[in-house]
């Protein structure tokens, strides 16, 4: 019958289309590099911030405005970056995720068609003012 529609869910792939991929050998080394560039948060007690949020708009702004290295980053780099830099960071790679991919701070992360992120002018500005440490706010 013409009449009926549907999907033909034996042609869907099983895969997610906003799948976090998994960091290769050449991207851990690319990590492991920009741990050892000198940044201007290296003396910053990252404790104070306090939430996941603030976690990854440091993490990203370090990579894409401090060291230049990346404009957009994947994610999973974004957190290996994070926790081999900043060791005393209690965030987990799960919740980490959530935070960037999720709404509630969609007007601090951006995300490429390829599911690199990097930062709002507002995260941006955000940051600055933490090296600045005139004010530290927390989302």
């Amino acid at each position: 019958d013409s009449d009926l529609s549907g999907s033909e869910y034996w042609s869907l792939t099983r895969k997610k289309s906003n799948r976090v991929s998994n960091a290769t050998k050449e991207d851990t080394q690319k990590v492991d590099q920009w741990v050892q560039m000198p940044s201007r948060f290296d003396s910053f007690d990252v404790r104070i911030l306090n939430t996941t949020a603030n976690y990854a708009v440091l993490s990203l702004y370090d990579i894409t405005k401090e060291l230049k290295v990346e404009s957009a980053v994947k994610l999973s780099l974004v957190y290996e970056y994070l926790t081999k830099r900043y060791k005393t960071v209690p965030v987990t790679r799960k919740n980490f995720s959530d935070t960037l991919s999720g709404k509630r701070y969609e007007k601090y992360f951006e995300h490429t068609s390829e599911g690199l992120y990097y930062l709002t002018q507002e995260a941006e500005s955000l940051a600055e003012t933490w090296i600045s440490q005139v004010d530290i706010q927390s989302l």
